[in-house]
């Protein structure tokens, strides 16, 4: 699984990061996410730093970076996932349309929580949870989107 910024600061946030470890046991980003999320004093960063320290973050560049107009983590992400023809975690409305254009899978940081609920790493209980700290730390979802997810867990 590829990944952008978005999940991995979330989930750091609320100290869950490891939930893409045992959902996808290595996650691959770019060194664009990396200089974005890996900044001394930014919110999640130690357990990003461990993560990628430990072997289960790698940091692997695109051969060639396509100029998508969206931010470099974005572009380079989506390079990278096009390249190893791998899935990829992003957020963003904008990166996912242009991800869906090269006919790429696409999973949401809220996708990471229903893989786990699914797989039995945690319970409906604990998906609601991790979904509403989510958005208490900043992760933004509309309210339609959040009644649907919240229509799965019941």
């Amino acid at each position: 699984m590829i990944s952008n910024a978005t999940a991995l600061i979330c989930l750091s946030k609320i100290n869950k990061l490891e939930l893409l470890k045992k959902v996808y046991s290595v996650v691959i980003t770019p060194s664009a996410v990396q200089s974005e999320v890996l900044r001394k004093g930014k919110e999640g960063y130690s357990n990003i730093y461990d993560a990628t320290k430990n072997g289960w973050i790698k940091v692997i560049d695109p051969k060639k970076s396509i100029n998508l107009g969206l931010g470099a983590g974005e572009s380079q992400a989506i390079s990278l996932a096009i390249e190893r023809k791998d899935s990829i975690l992003l957020d963003d409305a904008f990166a996912i349309k242009a991800a869906k254009s090269f006919n790429i899978s696409v999973a949401r940081t809220t996708t990471v929580i229903f893989i786990a609920l699914q797989n039995k790493i945690i319970n409906k209980s604990q998906a609601l949870s991790i979904l509403n700290q989510l958005i208490e730390n900043g992760y933004y979802i509309s309210t339609k989107d959040y009644a649907i997810l919240m229509s799965k867990l019941k």
